[in-house]
C-alpha cells in the first residue's frame, strides 16, 4: 500500500519510496519477529527475504511494476529493509528498560507517510547529466557524415541490456538541412523530435530534443503495466555528433547526449541511467560504422 500510494498519489519515485519504505518495513519486520522469541539472525534473515519476495510478487500480480524495473531496484531496497532490522536492533537494545519502546518503532514508520508528502511538496531538480561514447570508422568524415543526419532502419535485434524493453533507437530522419532542421529519431516506443542547432558538415551536428517517448515497456507476464515512471521520468535534452579526423582517412565519431532522470536516490540510478545511454549510443555508432565503412569499400 506504501509503495502504490508514493508512485500513485504522490507520483514520485525517491527517497521516500526507495529509503523510506523498505527501512520502515525492516523495522516492522523486527518488530513483529522479536515478540514472544529470541532473536535468531538467520530466522530474521530468512523472514526479511521471503517478506520482500512476497512484496515483489505482489507489485508484479497487481501489474503495479514490472518484472525488470523491480529487479532493478532490488538491491538497494534489500540492503535498506537489512539496514532497518538492523537499526531495529540496535534502538531495541539501547532502550530495552523502556515500556514503551515499541509505541516509539511504531510512530517512526508511522513518519514514513509524513515523509512522502513533504518530498512530493519539495522536489529537488535533477541535474543535467552527460554522457558520451565513441567509435573508429574506416572511412573519411566526409563519407561518414551522409550517414549523421539521418540514417536508414537499424535491422539488428536489440542486444545486451536493450533487450530488457528499455527504449531502443531504430532510425533516424530529418526534414531539410543546416540550423533549423527537424529530425525525429524513432524509437521503440514513439518518436523523438528534435532541432537541428549546430551543422558543420563532416565535423558536427547538434540538435535540441523537444520530447522523449517513454523510456521502455514494462515486462509483466500478467498484463500491460502503466507505471508513472515510464514518461517524464527520463528526459532526453540535448545530443551532438562529432567526427574526427585521424590517419590514413579514418574517423572518429563522439556521441554526446545531455540527459536528466528524476529518480533518487541519484547515486544508485545515475550509473543505470548512464550504462542504458551509452547501449543507446553505441547501437547507433555501430550502424553508422558499418553503413560508412560499406560505402568506402564500395567507392574504390
Amino acid at each position: 500500500m506504501a509503495v502504490f500510494t508514493v508512485t500513485d498519489r504522490f507520483r514520485t519515485y525517491g527517497y521516500s519510496l526507495f529509503i523510506g519504505v523498505p527501512l520502515g518495513m525492516g523495522v516492522l519486520l523486527g518488530l513483529l519477529y522479536q515478540r514472544g522469541r529470541r532473536w535468531k539472525w538467520l530466522e530474521s534473515l530468512y523472514l526479511l527475504v521471503c517478506s520482500l519476495g512476497m512484496a515483489s510478487v505482489w507489485l508484479i500480480l497487481c501489474q503495479i511494476e514490472g518484472v525488470i524495473c523491480v529487479l532493478m531496484a532490488a538491491t538497494l531496497v534489500s540492503f535498506v529493509a537489512l539496514a532497518g532490522m538492523l537499526v531495529f536492533c540496535f534502538v531495541d537494545f539501547l532502550l530495552r528498560s523502556f515500556r514503551h519502546r515499541n509505541k516509539l518503532h511504531c510512530l517512526a514508520i508511522l513518519c514514513i507517510p509524513l515523509a512522502m508528502n513533504w518530498e512530493a511538496s519539495h522536489r529537488p531538480t535533477p541535474p543535467m547529466l552527460e554522457q558520451t561514447t565513441s567509435i573508429e570508422v574506416n572511412a573519411s568524415p566526409e563519407g561518414v557524415w551522409q550517414f549523421i543526419p539521418s540514417f536508414p532502419a537499424i535491422k539488428d535485434a536489440p542486444a545486451g541490456w536493450l533487450a530488457s524493453g528499455v527504449a531502443y533507437p531504430i532510425s533516424s530522419e530529418i526534414d531539410g538541412s543546416g540550423v533549423g532542421a527537424t529530425r525525429r529519431c524513432i524509437v521503440s516506443t514513439g518518436t523523438m523530435p528534435e532541432v537541428v542547432t549546430a551543422w558543420e558538415p563532416g565535423k558536427k551536428l547538434e540538435f535540441e530534443v523537444k520530447e522523449t517517448p517513454p523510456a521502455m515497456v514494462e515486462t509483466n507476464p500478467f498484463g500491460e503495466v502503466h507505471a508513472h515512471h515510464l514518461e517524464g521520468y527520463f528526459q532526453a535534452r540535448y545530443g551532438r555528433f562529432v567526427l574526427v579526423p585521424l590517419p590514413d582517412g579514418r574517423t572518429r565519431i563522439e556521441g554526446t547526449s545531455w540527459f536528466v532522470h528524476d529518480l533518487w536516490p541519484q547515486w544508485y540510478w545515475e550509473p543505470v541511467t548512464r550504462h542504458t545511454v551509452s547501449q543507446i549510443h553505441t547501437r547507433v555508432l555501430k550502424h553508422i560504422k558499418s553503413l560508412a565503412e560499406k560505402a568506402a569499400a564500395a567507392s574504390r
